[in-house]
């Protein structure tokens, strides 16, 4: 079902932004691109994460840094574990290759490969 099948990709930054100028940056390039917040988990154009911010831990009512379910999605945790397999999660003490490898989802992941 073409539905299903979704484009996923991590990125690795460096900002000077503070956790909250990059959400908001975030969130506008969202808007940029047709991205309305109407239903949670909804079908959407774009959505945009911040999955870590450093090692920072950060609880707040707009947003939680680790992301809250990445390790429980293969869909972040493979290209988390391509780019970075060595980084630890903050909170769960585990790096991105040992979150992969017990990760509960059964999601198939592919790899696509773009030609330049």
């Amino acid at each position: 079902e073409i539905a299903s099948i979704l484009l996923n990709q991590v990125l690795q930054i460096k900002t000077h932004l503070k956790v909250e100028e990059l959400l908001h940056t975030t969130q506008q390039i969202e808007i940029d691109l047709g991205r309305t917040r109407n239903v949670r988990w909804e079908a959407r154009v774009i959505d945009i994460d911040i999955l870590f911010f450093g090692d920072q831990i950060i609880n707040k009512p707009d947003i939680e840094i680790p992301h809250p379910r990445l390790h429980l999605r293969r869909f972040t945790l493979v290209p988390l574990a391509e780019i970075a397999s060595d980084f630890e999660h903050p909170v769960l003490k585990r790096t991105m290759l040992e979150l992969l490898e017990i990760c509960p989802d059964n999601l198939e992941v592919e790899k696509l490969h773009h030609p330049t």
